[in-house]
């Protein structure tokens, strides 16, 4: 079992799945609106002491937490990525993004936030070694995790070759690479982001087909010498969806 303990997520997760037992703090006029969101999707309510409620979900919990089964505990709804391949032949204006092992939870929960802002429509992400969920992603997520389409693989080289073979370009974020705001992103696109440290791995290099940078602005040397990966991903999903948006 698990808790998701933040209102945005515990809303969309309601919204998105209609599983789990919903935790609400006794006598709280405040919460009935949690409650009969759960109610309308089916969502079991049970009211409990603020001191019960903090020893089953953590002493972080305001008053509301929602206890999730282990089938749901991922981020996301889950999907087979050779079946969406082949129910989503006609290729989105949004690309596809794959994570390249993130396991900070924070980094997965704010990526996901923009995947979902920017409507990408699908992220993989490696099954092993990677974060997947829990209550940390839903709360950095505001929720949006519960909205995001996500293919778990075992083999992540193996996927994107899959992709490439359904007619998608590989696109890499890395320091050195071509200038994000000259690429067209004229054909069916995924975008590959590296891990916190070590960036896009080497076997994962060998089927990029263009590697792009976020060009650097700063007017005098930093030991700042790159950004965070969420902040990379809202980055070049933003550029991605502006140079689409002039192109039409």
């Amino acid at each position: 079992m698990g808790w998701i303990t933040g209102r945005h997520a515990i809303q969309a997760a309601i919204s998105r799945s209609g599983a789990g037992t919903l935790y609400l703090r006794r006598k709280d006029p405040r919460l009935e609106d949690l409650a009969t969101a759960a109610s309308v999707q089916g969502v079991t309510v049970r009211y409990v002491s603020a001191e019960k409620l903090k020893r089953l979900a953590g002493p972080g919990t305001r008053g509301y937490a929602l206890e999730i089964n282990e089938t749901s505990d991922k981020a996301g709804g889950s999907v087979e990525l050779a079946r969406w391949l082949d129910q989503n032949r006609t290729r989105p204006p949004s690309p596809i993004v794959a994570l390249d092992h993130i396991t900070d939870p924070h980094n997965l929960g704010a990526i996901l936030r923009s995947v979902h802002w920017f409507g990408a429509p699908l992220v993989i992400i490696p099954a092993r070694r990677s974060a997947t969920g829990g209550d940390v992603v839903a709360r950095a997520s505001s929720g949006a995790v519960s909205h995001v389409d996500i293919a778990f693989v075992t083999n992540l080289r193996a996927a994107l070759e899959s992709c490439r073979g359904a007619g998608y370009w590989n696109y890499g974020a890395e320091a050195v690479g071509v200038p994000v705001e000259t690429v067209p992103f004229n054909r069916p696109s995924l975008l590959v982001l590296g891990s916190e440290g070590a960036g896009i791995s080497p076997g994962i290099t060998k089927v990029i087909d263009e590697k792009v940078r976020i060009s650097d602005r700063r007017r005098e040397p930093s030991e700042v010498d790159s950004l965070n990966v969420s902040v990379s991903a809202g980055i070049l999903l933003y550029e991605f969806q502006r140079r689409n948006d002039a192109a039409v």
